[in-house]
């Protein structure tokens, strides 16, 4: 049976050609691995760095590598003071609300109205009457698809001097993230969704408002510079990455990058959007339950259907790769997906 892979939302498919470089890198480590190690953070590192900056607009000193989404997180919320208010959307991602949790954060908590849309005025006017002090919050909800105006919402945030923390998790990849014009103070995003890089690497970008606000109190091999023949603790953004970088991860990644970058981040986005609205068309007002109805405009390349007349079970015969969660099948379009792969799948719908 040919498989159809709507499912980059919970992982993405990674090319082969994705790995080649760093299958290389490892052929070399079968003979002399300090020596290729080495070389490698000396050159081909500052490359890899380089290329993610330009990819997100962002300049080289202000990012920096990481395991994954959660690490980074964890990292802030522990540079945090711990007395600040935070907002939080209540069924945001785990990962990024439970540090707050744990560390016992005052938190005000908001709501969508329907399990999609989250009242952005209502949110704004929380924001000033209870004088939150930072916003965290998904670029792109992981349970709806639902899509934030990181525009609109990083002016206000930086208008009324609230910092504002971003997962990129659901968007980097399928959607253009420029940091030189996006009013964020810190995004982290893991790179095994839209990325198509696999697991085990993630990205961090922190601007230079909030480092100095709050210097890193963690360290890693990177936070160190030689002066005068000694390391010493210079605190940055390259204080939370790791000692050790995943060099196989990083190289898939930059592979990842530069496809994206050839191809061009539009033309992706463009893409998944005609499919997405392919799929709603298709579909039409039919049966099926569609969360958060049939608009595109502010919703990510991903369609969340209730579980009911068979749904799951129906894909599932038929090859088509989705996943289920919460009594929801959620169905993701990206790249490489194609509109006859969508219009097979409506067929079967219907």
């Amino acid at each position: 049976m040919q498989h159809i892979y709507l499912n980059t939302a919970a992982a993405g498919l990674v090319p082969a050609r994705f790995m080649e470089e760093a299958n290389s890198l490892y052929t070399t480590f079968t003979t002399y691995t300090s020596a290729n190690a080495e070389k490698w953070k000396e050159t081909t590192q500052p490359l890899i760095r380089r290329n993610l900056a330009a990819f997100l607009s962002a300049p080289e000193d202000n990012i920096a590598f990481l395991p994954n989404f959660s690490w980074g997180i964890t990292g802030v919320v522990h540079s945090l003071r711990g007395t600040e208010k935070v907002m939080l959307y209540k069924r945001d991602y785990p990962s990024l609300l439970d540090p707050f949790k744990v560390k016992g954060f005052d938190i005000v908590w908001i709501e969508d109205t329907d399990g999609f849309n989250i009242p952005i005025d209502q949110m704004k006017q929380r924001l000033l009457d209870e004088q939150v002090n930072i916003l965290a919050i998904s670029h792109v909800q992981w349970m709806s698809s639902y899509k934030l105006d990181l525009e609109d919402i990083g002016a206000f945030c930086r208008k009324h001097g609230i910092w504002l923390i971003v997962d990129a998790t659901q968007c980097m990849g399928a959607i253009n993230i420029n940091l030189s014009t996006l009013q964020v103070d810190v995004l982290i995003a893991s790179n095994y969704k839209w990325m198509n890089a696999g697991f085990g690497t993630g990205v961090m970008y922190i601007g230079d408002g909030f480092m100095d606000e709050y210097p890193p109190i963690v360290a890693g091999f990177n936070s160190y510079t030689i002066i005068d023949g000694k390391p010493q603790y210079i605190p940055g953004v390259r204080s939370f990455e790791p000692g050790h970088p995943n060099m196989y991860g990083l190289l898939v990644m930059d592979a990842a990058i530069q496809h994206k970058m050839q191809t061009g981040i539009a033309k992706i986005e463009e893409h998944n959007t005609a499919l997405t609205r392919l799929f709603l068309d298709g579909i039409g007002y039919s049966q099926w339950n569609v969360l958060g109805g049939y608009n595109t405009g502010d919703r990510a390349s991903y369609v969340l259907l209730k579980d009911e007349n068979s749904l799951g079970q129906i894909l599932k015969d038929n090859g088509v790769v989705v996943t289920h969660r919460a009594g929801m099948i959620r169905i993701s379009f990206h790249y490489y997906n194609t509109a006859d792969e969508v219009n097979r799948v409506v067929e079967l719908l219907k």
